[in-house]
């Protein structure tokens, strides 16, 4: 929600690393809260060297492109996760080969992500689709998620297109999102899930769309 909301107000080559700091913080509370279902290293290390090389192609990217191309890019992969979210379609990955998808996942999530600060969807759909236990799933996604942060962090800071204001508001940002990700954790047990899931990728479609009329000089 954060990237999409922020390029309403500032430009997205600064929304983009400004997510670092609540990134950092919501995924080690996801990481900690199901430690006991972590998985092995070893069976998401293609994803997480994918994320690696692909954050940093993507930041590289970023920095070199008209603004308005970003918003447009960030509003399709949007609207692709949210018409993907309410098909109920959902794929699967076979055994044979994981190694190689896996490195391709995480390559394209860190490509896309780099470029627009958003990794959670794409790595969601291939992530579900290794039908994996709900908690392993969340532990992975927190690891992942975690280290794509700090590759985003990292790439953005190298390229020189971590001003410090921003650093300053990504940290400063830390706390308000530590207190979100508890507030959600208590929601949840109130407001049935998926009515919850459906008013998100409603609002996310609608600030989507903006995004791309945006791009194409529509509004």
């Amino acid at each position: 929600m954060a990237i999409p909301i922020l390029t309403f107000a500032m430009d997205v080559r600064d929304a983009t690393p400004m997510i670092v700091g609540p990134a950092i913080v919501t995924n080690v509370f996801q990481i900690i809260e199901t430690r006991r279902a972590r998985l092995r290293y070893i069976e998401i290390a293609p994803m997480m060297v994918g994320l690696i090389v692909g954050t940093f192609c993507g930041a590289l990217i970023a920095v070199s492109v008209d603004p308005n191309v970003m918003v447009g890019i960030l509003g399709f992969v949007i609207l692709a996760f949210v018409a993907f979210s309410f098909s109920g379609f959902m794929p699967s990955v076979p055994q044979n080969g994981r190694g190689t998808m896996g490195l391709a996942a995480g390559t394209g999530t860190g490509l896309i992500g780099g470029m627009t600060g958003v990794f959670g969807p794409v790595l969601a759909i291939y992530t579900l689709a290794l039908k994996m236990p709900k908690d392993a799933f969340v532990w992975a996604m927190g690891v992942l998620l975690l280290l794509a942060s700090t590759g985003l962090g990292i790439s953005y800071a190298s390229l020189g297109a971590f001003p410090l204001w921003v650093l300053i508001a990504s940290f400063g940002a830390m706390l308000p999102s530590y207190a979100g990700i508890v507030a959600g954790t208590r929601l949840r047990k109130i407001v049935s899930e998926r009515l919850f899931r459906n008013v998100v990728l409603c609002i996310l479609g609608i600030i989507a769309l903006k995004h791309v009329a945006s791009s194409f000089g529509i509004i």
